[in-house]
């Protein structure tokens, strides 16, 4: 649920049979035909969280990663996901996290980053897609390569800003910075209001990674 640009999809079509991959956006999903463009088992599905055309309890799993956190009612749209599943279907899901196990300065500095978020999004389509790029090489790369020598050091970059990135591809950092600061609604939560929210959308057996990035959890379609 929510596809993009299919960077997550190219690394789960090879391991199942069929694959539907569902997206507001027409733009996204022209991006995702070419992504996995060498699949023939993904079906591009060009539709909203609830307007998925997909029989109820039909789907043998499901994800969504670094979406539902847009959507205004993410309670909602997560229900409307399990809606989908079958019972005993597993469903993997990632939100953005409310800093509950960072300390007082790191949510500081978040708070000084959602504010430029905020005027970032407003901009039009092509400024937009400069400033975040401009951002994943001015902000996210050389944090990532900090955090990286920090390590090489013998060092645990954890505590640094962005040390998530320390290993990725500058084209992760720029999808990433569009998603982060792009996006004119940006909600977070506490691992507390996650498993509450999944429990109530019907998910059971709700385990949660305990690394980065936070918070990742899957659960499973109660029966």
């Amino acid at each position: 649920m929510g596809c993009g640009s299919g960077r997550w999809a190219r690394l789960v079509a090879p391991r199942v049979g069929q694959m539907n991959c569902i997206d507001p956006s027409a733009e996204a999903l022209a991006v995702a035909a070419r992504t996995l463009a060498g699949f023939d088992n993904v079906n591009l599905v060009h539709a909203s969280v609830d307007t998925v055309p997909m029989a109820p309890a039909s789907q043998d799993f499901g994800y969504s990663l670094g979406v539902l956190h847009h959507i205004p009612d993410t309670a909602a749209a997560l229900a409307a996901c399990t809606r989908l599943l079958k019972p005993g279907a597993p469903f993997l899901l990632y939100l953005y996290y409310r800093f509950d196990n960072r300390p007082w300065w790191f949510r500081l500095l978040w708070r000084a980053s959602d504010w430029l978020r905020s005027g970032i999004s407003r901009l039009p389509d092509a400024l937009k897609a400069a400033t975040t790029d401009l951002l994943a090489a001015m902000l996210y790369w050389p944090l990532a390569r900090l955090a990286r020598l920090v390590e090489r050091a013998g060092m645990n970059p954890a505590a640094l800003p962005l040390s998530f990135y320390r290993n990725a591809s500058f084209y992760t950092m720029r999808t990433d910075s569009r998603d982060r600061f792009g996006t004119p609604l940006e909600q977070r939560f506490t691992r507390r209001e996650i498993l509450e929210m999944m429990q109530a959308a019907g998910l059971e057996q709700v385990r949660f990674s305990d690394k980065e990035p936070f918070w990742v959890a899957v659960g499973v379609k109660a029966a």
